[in-house]
């Protein structure tokens, strides 16, 4: 099922409130952080990530497009700005400990050639193996770990940073959203007694099969 492109405006969001390599949380539902840190990152699942990255660019003055489920081709975010002729492209990986290695970078740029452009930012919620991170410098590739996002978002005004706390914490933010469908997964009960994990709500109605297992029941 294809998903959907979504368009924001670049203004700033100052007063705006509000695939994915890691299991998502166990089921039960974090307390939101009253302020930035690291915790915020690992409280919500990959959309949510996606959705306050692309708030994060276009509080910088970026007219953003968002695409919420389906095949994206490797672009979570394109970026249109006034000063530049063509647009950016942003991927986002919503990983909690796993590195991002050389591999996933390289095939960015692959996507960076093949739409005929030069820039794009790679961010993750984790961090980057060195070689990652030394291949994106060489090849005009923005790497932004979770660290470096943290440093942009204290950059922004007290109310522009409230403003980004409520897009992470938005809506039922602990609980995964399914790739293909777009909707928000269910926990369920295997029928041999093994451990909970993530289904799609689609499963009985478009027999969707996408899966998760949860944080902390491997």
């Amino acid at each position: 099922m294809a998903g959907f492109w979504r368009r924001s405006e670049a203004k700033t969001q100052e007063a705006r409130p509000a695939k994915t390599e890691s299991p998502e949380s166990s089921g039960a539902r974090p307390r939101p952080q009253a302020s930035w840190s690291a915790q915020v990152f690992d409280d919500i699942e990959w959309r949510r990530f996606e959705a306050l990255c692309e708030a994060l660019f276009a509080q910088a003055g970026m007219r953003t497009e968002s695409q919420s489920h389906g095949a994206d081709g490797g672009i979570d975010i394109w970026l249109h700005s006034e000063n530049s002729p063509k647009p950016m492209i942003v991927q986002c990986k919503h990983w909690r400990s796993k590195p991002v290695a050389v591999q996933q970078v390289r095939e960015f740029f692959g996507v960076l050639k093949s739409h005929d452009l030069q820039y794009g930012t790679f961010a993750t919620s984790s961090t980057f193996t060195s070689d990652a991170l030394a291949f994106a410098k060489a090849n005009g590739i923005n790497a932004q770990d979770r660290q470096g996002l943290l440093q942009l978002i204290a950059k922004r005004t007290p109310e522009q940073q409230a403003a980004l706390l409520c897009v992470a914490y938005e809506g039922d933010y602990w609980r995964p959203t399914c790739v293909k469908c777009g909707i928000k997964m269910v926990e369920r009960q295997p029928k041999d007694g093994g451990n909970p994990f993530w289904g799609c709500a689609n499963f009985a109605r478009l027999r969707c099969m996408n899966k998760m297992q949860m944080a902390g029941r491997a």
